[in-house]
């Protein structure tokens, strides 16, 4: 396998350009990484295990109740706290989509059915899935997808999360990309929360907050939300980690910059590799999905380039890749590179 099971890893340092990690090319917010700094003289005492300031700023960001959200160390901690509190006997996933949620569920005993989504209308979840819901006591989506970077049509999302609550099934949304999406707010599955509903989210993404590890789960009901706080282990979010995310939440203007940036890269970078003939899928956030020869990662490794393979995703192969939106400098120096390689 070309890049192991996520992007960022140890291949990324035997290389000069790294695609294969979808964090923010803008980098760490300034005040962000000072508040980390300035939260040293914290660091000798246990962290506040219920993460209480931390919640309490989330809650008024997102005019939810304190006592629904529970914080983790990144959105994978949640995931499989999740599933380990609410312990599901079958649960529905779509492929292709994060391998994160088939690990958890099956490390869990779970029985995984798939939604395979279509290549004719460029792997976008469509209505399609509302067949399939019953019979499951789990359903779990991604908003935007993972790898294909795309967005469920916020009626549909409203429609899944009705069909969920009516069969006794929890929908467990990851959100962790949204951050990136242009109308965030009103694309958010948080717009249709009820008692089955769990949304998940990450800063590390958007924040480039990859080495501090956190995120969150907004939940339809508290006692869901107590469930899987009580899950997993007791101090799951370090103190760095939460003064990290308590400045991060004021970083509104950067947020609105971001979205405006990655805009522009995706554009263009969809564009290039449009122009190439390359098969390019549509994307919402800050990542492309496309499909090109099977030795492209390979050989643009031969360039100490890293792109993430997508074969190990179920319901793609080995033609498939996923890039980041990196810098202006680093996507050009990157489509310069396969321009070279498609001439060959």
């Amino acid at each position: 396998m070309l890049n192991g099971h996520h992007g960022g890893n140890d291949l990324a340092l035997c290389t000069e350009l790294d695609f294969s990690a979808n964090l923010n090319p803008l980098g760490m917010p300034e005040n962000v990484r000072r508040a980390v700094i300035a939260s040293a003289s914290e660091w000798e005492r246990y962290p506040d295990p219920m993460c209480r300031v931390l919640r309490r700023k989330l809650a008024d960001k997102l005019g939810v109740g304190f006592e629904s959200i529970v914080c983790g160390n990144g959105a994978d901690d949640l995931i499989y706290r999740a599933v380990s509190a609410l312990k599901p006997g079958r649960a529905l996933i779509c492929a292709p989509s994060f391998g994160e949620y088939h690990k958890a569920l099956c490390d869990n005993g779970c029985i995984v059915d798939m939604h395979f989504l279509g290549y004719e209308n460029g792997f976008e979840l469509n209505d399609r899935i509302l067949g399939s819901i019953a019979g499951h006591d789990m359903v779990i989506i991604a908003s935007p997808n993972n790898p294909t970077g795309r967005t469920a049509e916020p009626e549909l999302l409203a429609e899944i999360a009705g069909e969920c609550s009516d069969d006794g099934a929890y929908l467990l949304c990851d959100e962790s990309f949204i951050g990136f999406a242009e109308n965030s707010e009103k694309l958010s599955a948080l717009n249709c929360m009820n008692e089955s509903v769990i949304v998940l989210r990450s800063f590390t993404k958007l924040f480039a907050m990859a080495g501090l590890r956190l995120g969150y789960a907004v939940c339809g009901s508290a006692e869901t939300a107590d469930r899987i706080a009580c899950s997993g282990q007791y101090w799951s979010v370090s103190a760095p980690a939460q003064a990290a995310g308590m400045a991060a939440l004021d970083e509104n203007d950067y947020i609105s910059k971001t979205k405006v940036f990655i805009k522009e890269q995706r554009e263009c970078l969809s564009a290039e590799l449009t122009g190439m003939g390359i098969v390019v899928f549509p994307s919402d956030t800050d990542f492309i999905l496309f499909k090109a020869g099977k030795k492209l990662g390979e050989l643009l490794l031969e360039e100490k380039i890293l792109i993430r393979s997508c074969a190990d995703y179920y319901g793609l192969d080995e033609s498939y890749f996923r890039i980041a939106v990196r810098t202006e400098k680093e996507n050009e120096q990157l489509m310069a590179a396969i321009r070279r390689i498609m001439n060959g």
